[in-house]
This record gives C-alpha cells, structure tokens and sequence, in this order.
C-alpha cells in the first residue's frame, strides 16, 4: 500500500537517453514528473502482474500522452489479461489514444526473449506468485569484439577463426589453443538488469538471472514473518539475499517493502547481513549500472 511517502511499484530504466518503465503502480506519472523521466522517451511498459500495486498508474499514464501529442508508437508487455485491462479503461472513458499502442500478453512457461533492439535485449521469465507473473531480465548488446590486425597474421586466422574471436569465442589455431581475450582489444563487459516483484523464494530463476550485474528483487518481509511471505507469495530479505549470492549477481536492490516496516530498513538490513553488497530500494533512488 502507499504508505509513510512511498508510492507503489514503478521502475524506470534508462539506457541510451531511452526509457523501459518496469511496473506502473498507482502514482506512477506523478513521479515521473518529480524526477524527471522524459516521458516522450518511453519506449516500452512491462507489466510483472496484474495486480493493482503494480498496475493502477497505467491508465494515467497512457491517456496523458494525448496531452503530451505523442505519436511514437508505444509497446506494452504483460501476463495475459493485460489488453483487456486497458481496453476496457479506454473504452470506459471513450477515450482514443493519438498513438499505436502495441500490447503483448505473455503467456510463456519459460524464460524467452520478448523485445529486442540493436542495443538491449528483454526477457521476460515466470515468477511464482498467486496470479500468473513475470520477471524481466535487460541485456546490453554490444557490438563485436575489435581484433587486433597483427594478430591475424602473426597467427594466419581463417575467416571463421576471425569471426569466433570476434564473436568472443576461444579457438583452436593448429595445435594451440588461443584466447580471443589475447586477440581482441579490450572493451567493457555488457551490464545486465533483472527485476523480480512479486514472487515467492524460487530458485529456479538463478539460471535466468545469473551473472546480472544488478538484481532488484522484492524484500517484502523479515524472517520473523516467514510463515506470512510463504502464505502470500512473497520474499523475505534473507531469502532475496540467498537469491542473489546463488545468481552471482554484483549488486542487490531491496523493496516492495510490508506497509508494517515504516522506513524498510529492516528488510533491507536483513538482505544486507546475508549479501554484503546491498542497496536499500526507496522512492527517488537512482542507481548507476
């Protein structure tokens, strides 16, 4: 619930003067404005569930673009019901929107690829939770690896060899093997992003999420409450911790905090005694991957 300033779920991320809006709680475009998201430069909505506190912002924010004269074609992704969800809001109001807007229903068991461009990739992963939802994992896609021109002819590479190493791929060159880290100019790793709210301690989502460089997963209890977050589906901040250590994730991000911690620091303290490498979630916060 929104409680002592803190708002619902909504998460913006921004990569390349762009913006992928994660959850759409009630309040959502009110903080948009506080902080500053270029609302223009949304390009997707991804929806984890259908619930209210993840999704009761959306309508403001679709038929305030007609204020805004946005034409740039929108997509939205969500659990299936999400279309009727917004059809019925539109059509309740008699509203018409002055842009495409795309809405695609997820409905997969596995984890799948869902949006991609030439620099990020999106994949959309089932959480178990009491109504059907996803987590969304975002993958910078960088360009191929830059090989050094001497090292082609100091070792005679084929034009396959050329392309694994670029590719970032060892390969075997007669009888020696080669590291393409030997071979290629040195670049920055891709940095990744994965969201997981709501959802019970699962952890057949590590394979998915592993190796992200930042997790925000939701720390909606302590374990004193164990019992309560197995009931409803949710997490506590032991258990997002033990999550995170699994996925060899780099840094962790707490939320969805109970409306019975007034600060969620105790959530938050608790991931932290477990993963040392933690960051406490709050409205306002922004986090350089």
């Amino acid at each position: 619930m929104p409680a002592f300033g803190r708002m619902t779920s909504c998460q913006a991320l921004n990569y390349n003067d762009n913006y992928y809006l994660i959850d759409a709680g009630e309040g959502a475009q009110i903080r948009m404005s506080e902080y500053k998201v270029k609302r223009n430069r949304l390009k997707c909505i991804f929806i984890s569930h259908l619930h209210g506190d993840h999704v009761f912002g959306l309508p403001g924010i679709l038929t305030s673009y007609n204020h805004y004269n946005r034409t740039t074609p929108l997509r939205l992704y969500g659990p299936t019901g999400i279309k009727t969800y917004v059809e019925a809001m539109l059509n309740a109001g008699q509203t018409i929107l002055r842009f495409d807007l795309e809405i695609v229903e997820l409905d997969h068991v596995e984890a799948k690829v869902v949006w991609q461009s030439h620099d990020l990739a999106v994949t959309a992963f089932p959480l178990k939770h009491r109504i059907a939802t996803y987590g969304y994992r975002f993958d910078e896609q960088l360009s191929a690896y830059n090989i050094i021109s001497e090292k082609i002819a100091d070792h005679q590479l084929t034009i396959d060899e050329i392309k694994q190493v670029k590719s970032g791929q060892n390969i075997r060159n007669g009888n020696a093997a080669l590291k393409f880290t030997d071979l290629v100019y040195p670049r920055d790793e891709p940095r990744s992003y994965a969201y997981c709210s709501d959802t019970i301690y699962d952890e057949t989502i590590v394979q998915t999420i592993q190796n992200v460089t930042t997790l925000y997963h939701e720390t909606t209890y302590t374990s004193e409450f164990d019992k309560e977050a197995k009931e409803r589906f949710h997490t506590t901040g032991k258990q997002a911790a033990q999550i995170a250590k699994l996925a060899g994730a780099n840094t962790l991000i707490t939320g969805h905090y109970s409306s019975r911690y007034r600060h969620g620091e105790e959530p938050y303290q608790e991931a932290k005694s477990y993963f040392d490498n933690t960051l406490k979630g709050y409205d306002g916060l922004i986090h350089d991957i």
